[in-house]
């Protein structure tokens, strides 16, 4: 079941320092930020490194949820946000921190669930990583110089959807109606999970029936698939569409 959170999750890839968890806990309560998942963490998890750093957010520590996958731990996002370093070889949404937090705003508005990633302190997210965002973060930062703490960009993205927070706190009534007025009824927008499903389902057909060439040239285009079924923002019954016509393709391939 797919509980609405009117804030955005944050997810830490594959942490190496459990201090860096507690710092990233302390900024997120800073912002009033309180779901924290991890993705294979490098130390074992709960751990004692991480409470001398949270400063009082122990509640967020407690909470924190660990998971094998990204995958599995967007299970109830539709909407992921990757913060990254560097421009990617990667066809992507590229956005600035304000840009991502103005549309976390209007995607929990419409009721979804979103999502940050953040990678690794010293290699960041890789491009297999990425893929399963909507969207790239870039933080225009010095060139020469554009590496940041895990808790200082966890803190510079809380902040910026803080702030977008409070500037739209209440809705005029005004603005409440004529919105109203706008809605577009469509079923829910698919999890990042569910997109993977397909796209782990859609890659073992592919493979099945030879469309790779080589091995080697598998995850660039693999990538490049997802991206084009991310930016079509698929809703529920249009992946569940999609895994009906590769079930349809593969009953024909059985029968001839």
């Amino acid at each position: 079941m797919r509980l609405h959170s009117p804030k955005p999750i944050v997810v830490l890839v594959r942490t190496q320092l459990p201090q860096n968890i507690g710092s990233t806990a302390r900024a997120m309560k800073n912002c009033g930020l309180h779901d924290l998942r991890l993705v294979k963490p490098r130390e074992e998890w709960p751990n004692e490194g991480a409470r001398s750093m949270a400063a009082g957010a122990d509640d967020i520590l407690k909470k924190i949820k660990v998971f094998e996958t990204i995958s599995e731990a967007l299970y109830d996002v539709s909407y992921v946000f990757a913060l990254t370093a560097r421009n990617r070889d990667i066809t992507k949404i590229e956005l600035s921190p304000e840009q991502a937090a103005i549309n976390i705003i209007k995607y929990t508005k419409n009721n979804e669930n979103t999502a940050i990633l953040f990678g690794p302190e010293q290699s960041g997210l890789t491009n297999d990583e990425i893929s399963i965002a909507n969207a790239l973060v870039l933080v225009p930062l010095e060139k020469s110089f554009s590496s940041l703490n895990l808790s200082q960009a966890v803190l510079l993205m809380s902040w910026e959807w803080r702030k977008q927070v409070l500037k739209n706190t209440i809705l005029d009534k005004d603005s409440e109606k004529n919105l109203s007025n706008k809605v577009i009824h469509r079923t829910p927008t698919s999890t990042a999970q569910e997109r993977d499903h397909l796209f782990l389902r859609l890659e073992h057909f592919l493979e099945e029936n030879n469309f790779f060439a080589t091995k080697e040239m598998k995850p660039s285009v693999m990538n490049n698939i997802k991206s084009i079924f991310i930016r079509a923002d698929l809703s529920q019954q249009e992946v569940g569409t999609l895994n009906g016509i590769i079930s349809a393709i593969e009953r024909k391939i059985i029968k001839s």
